[in-house]
């Protein structure tokens, strides 16, 4: 039972670029394939290690897998229809193909009410169509699996070839179902190994073809792809949708059982999902990605996508315009955990932080945050560069690095800017300008190690006591120049790690003090990119800004950001920083 399902996830993983291509329903974001990849990758890897010697126990383990692992809109139905054959199952120490047909009905159902509005001609159809016809079989006396699998196959690609029309989307696009299709290729893995013993050879090095052509699509009504596990004892998945349900949302999924449930829906308010579910348990995943930026990849121009993290201080405008791809820093309050500009926007981040008695954590994207980015392009044919914080202030590169191995080789290069805030957006906005401009890999790793060591990084803080808390500054430095009544100037070295660049008269933030230092390292006869970014002091901003134009005349561009909480911890409220980098001659 295990090699079978193993072969035919190893025959998913084969056919997850052309799943891609043709995913045009609920939305057209191109991301299927890699969501049932993701899915079945846990059941697969899960299952390496599986002891089980009863079906029922083998089942219940891939049914866990299953809803750990799920991703999107077809990974949660998926997952539930393995709950549900799991539940069927109970009490089996070895399966008969009477147990296998009522086991796939009942997982059939249980896919089916999943879905909050269930839609015809979508991969719950064909789980319908495939388990009603191992009924039909059974009935007749079919008891050999070989010829009870032939029927079912047989009949799930006829009910695929059937969903164009039943579903108007897929009739005009063209296509079939790409969730109804994934499981048609699944069953075909499994019954080329019933045939011939052998399982295909998975390999990540898969032959990319273009997207769909976006024409005649429109991105979501929701922008955001949103998940979360939910963990507690006797939840009730029911009570859990009609609760979601009152929500502005579409999409909705709720799989699992009485002890572990996964959401999934589509809405433009991620926070207000993640708080609804905790009313139930414990969030112990969560994530929300843009399908407004996935559906732009298809016209996004250039070969290669930009990722960076959001303790880059990027302007939204410019990460937009760019089309940056930006996985979120994660924050947590107590016991309360949060994704930097989802589920917490800079502006609550402050307001939390002036009325909360718990002191902020910030932690690192996990590497499944960085892994499904890259997925996701590399699926649509893109070359990543990946431009990350400095390996000497967080781990957050290394969580990078590790999910770029996980990509076939010379897909994804990190770059570690040896930065922070400011700076590393700086860097990151030249390499989405070069990517835009047609520059590949190679260029645009070129273009930043040159600009890389040029780039310099300032900061002041309202209040040092945030830095000596968040462990950027040690203790004693507070007390000294508190006694000196003199504020450090905060800069990042070239080897990547905070030091100290200076001092200013006073103990607040200065922004004209702030403003003359920067001017000092920059060369007259060069023009500068620069990024301001302020803890919620935007006057003060406004203030350094309008110093600097004064002080240096040859400026590219001066943008002005809200500091997230990954910079906002450290430096406090009322802190600034500047950014700033000569441009490049590659960009003239």
């Amino acid at each position: 039972m295990l090699r079978a399902i193993s072969a035919g996830i190893r025959h998913v993983f084969t056919r997850r670029d052309y799943l891609n291509r043709i995913n045009v329903f609920p939305v057209p974001d191109g991301d299927t394939g890699t969501n049932m990849a993701f899915t079945f990758k846990t059941i697969l890897e899960s299952g390496a290690s599986a002891q089980q010697q009863r079906v029922d126990a083998l089942m219940q383990h891939i049914a866990d897998a299953a809803l750990d692992g799920a991703r999107g809109n077809s990974g949660a139905i998926m997952a539930q229809y393995f709950h549900g054959f799991s539940d069927a199952v109970s009490g089996c120490r070895l399966l008969t193909a009477a147990d296998f047909s009522r086991a796939s009905v009942a997982g059939a159902e249980a896919a089916w009410s999943a879905m909050s509005k269930p839609v015809a001609g979508t991969l719950p159809t064909v789980l319908n169509d495939f388990s009603a016809e191992l009924a039909r079989q059974v009935s007749n006396g079919v008891q050999d699996f070989r010829a009870l699998m032939k029927a079912g196959l047989d009949r799930a690609r006829r009910s695929l070839a059937n969903t164009p029309n039943q579903l108007p989307a897929l009739r005009q696009a063209g296509v079939v179902d790409a969730g109804g299709q994934g499981f048609v290729d699944l069953l075909e893995g499994i019954w080329a190994f019933i045939e011939s013993g052998e399982m295909d050879e998975v390999t990540l090095e898969m032959g990319l073809s273009a997207p769909l052509e976006a024409a005649n699509m429109e991105a979501a009504d929701h922008r955001y792809c949103t998940e979360c596990l939910i963990e507690g004892t006797q939840l009730d998945r029911d009570a859990v949708m009609r609760r979601i349900e009152t929500l502005d949302s579409s999409s909705l999924v709720v799989a699992g059982g009485r002890e572990r449930i996964r959401v999934h829906v589509h809405v433009n308010n991620p926070g207000e999902l993640f708080l609804l579910c905790e009313e139930f348990g414990s969030i112990t995943q969560q994530k929300a990605d843009d399908m407004h930026r996935q559906h732009g990849l298809m016209n996004q121009p250039g070969q290669v996508a930009v990722v960076v993290d959001s303790g880059a201080d990027i302007p939204p405008a410019e990460i937009d315009r760019l089309g940056i791809n930006l996985v979120p820093v994660r924050l947590s309050f107590g016991d309360r955990e949060y994704l930097d500009r989802v589920s917490m926007t800079s502006a609550e981040f402050y307001t939390m932080l002036a009325e909360s008695a718990e002191t902020p954590l910030t932690s690192q994207p996990p590497t499944q945050d960085f892994a499904r980015v890259y997925s996701l392009l590399t699926s649509h044919g893109y070359d990543v560069v990946s431009v990350g914080l400095s390996a000497q202030l967080s781990g957050t590169i290394e969580a990078a690095r590790q999910a770029a191995r996980r990509q076939p080789e010379g897909r994804v290069q990190v770059f570690d800017t040896r930065s922070a805030s400011a700076g590393q957006g700086l860097l990151a906005m030249l390499a989405a300008e070069a990517a835009e401009r047609g520059f590949n890999a190679a260029e645009i790793l070129a273009l930043l190690e040159e600009a890389a060591p040029r780039t310099r990084v300032m900061a002041i803080t309202d209040d040092l006591a945030w830095a000596v808390k968040g462990g950027r500054v040690p203790a004693w430095v507070h007390r000294l120049t508190r006694l000196m009544q003199v504020n450090p100037l905060l800069t990042a070295s070239r080897e990547g790690k905070i030091s100290l660049g200076g001092i200013h008269r006073g103990t607040r933030a200065r922004p004209q003090a702030l403003a003359r230092s920067a001017a000092r390292k920059m060369k007259p006869d060069s023009m500068y990119r620069i990024v301001i970014a302020h803890a919620n002091h935007p006057q003060g901003a406004v203030e350094l800004r309008k110093a600097v134009l004064k002080l240096h005349g040859r400026i590219h561009s001066c943008h002005v950001s809200e500091a997230g909480p990954a910079l906002g911890v450290h430096l406090g409220p009322g802190g600034l920083i500047i950014g700033f980098v000569p441009q490049p001659e590659a960009l003239n």
